[in-house]
């Protein structure tokens, strides 16, 4: 069989089963705003589901051998950078506030995710858990995207693909957040963080691929 050189040693078709099992959190996001398919349903059949197809893979990567060991640290190296990545860039963006005095709150898009979700008041405490395990499920979910693209990372090409996400965000959130592209609080701290997300994500694939 040939193997994909992209994918390193993965199959193509692996890595699309990848990238499939990986983009549903985004893509629920982006059928929300544009096919006014409610986060309730997709997160209840579509997120919810592959996530469990994704841990699954990543808790048994240590019983199987062969292409499912590999496809699975693939996924865990990716998944644990975009961890880190998102929690970098949860810190950059608040700061940015503090230093720059900018008017936009850098979390909005947490409670509001919880109450896409849950169906509950934007300001119930489960829709805030939620929204928050749906961001974090969306750092980890394009950290494992990255990988399966580009399994032994990169700066450049993990800050590209953290630029990619926020053109991606700004073609979608002004609708989901009720913000304009033009306020200078949301195009900074969102721009910074997500370049920094990529930076980060990037060198931490490039880093613990090596070191596998």
């Amino acid at each position: 069989m040939r193997h994909d050189t992209i994918s390193e040693g993965l199959l193509r078709r692996e890595v699309v089963l990848g990238l499939f099992l990986t983009c549903t959190s985004g893509g629920a996001i982006l059928a929300h705003v544009f096919l006014n398919l409610p986060m309730v349903f997709t997160a209840t059949f579509v997120v919810f589901p592959t996530s469990l197809v994704v841990i699954f893979a990543v808790l048994f990567r240590r019983r199987l051998y062969g292409r499912f060991h590999q496809f699975a640290s693939i996924l865990l190296i990716g998944g644990r950078a975009g961890l880190l990545a998102t929690l970098a860039y949860d810190t950059i963006r608040p700061l940015l506030k503090l230093g720059i005095g900018f008017r936009y709150e850098p979390f909005r898009a947490i409670a509001i995710f919880g109450q896409l979700i849950t169906g509950l008041p934007i300001d119930d405490p489960f829709a805030h858990l939620m929204g928050w395990i749906y961001h974090f499920w969306n750092g980890i979910s394009f950290g494992a995207m990255f990988a399966f693209i580009r399994p032994r990372g990169g700066t450049i090409l993990g800050f590209i693909w953290g630029i990619g996400l926020q053109c991606l965000m700004m073609f979608a959130y002004p609708r989901l957040l009720q913000i304009r592209l033009n306020d200078p609080g949301f195009l900074t701290s969102s721009l910074i963080g997500h370049a920094l997300w990529g930076i980060v994500l990037g060198k931490t694939v490039q880093q613990w691929r090596t070191n596998a």
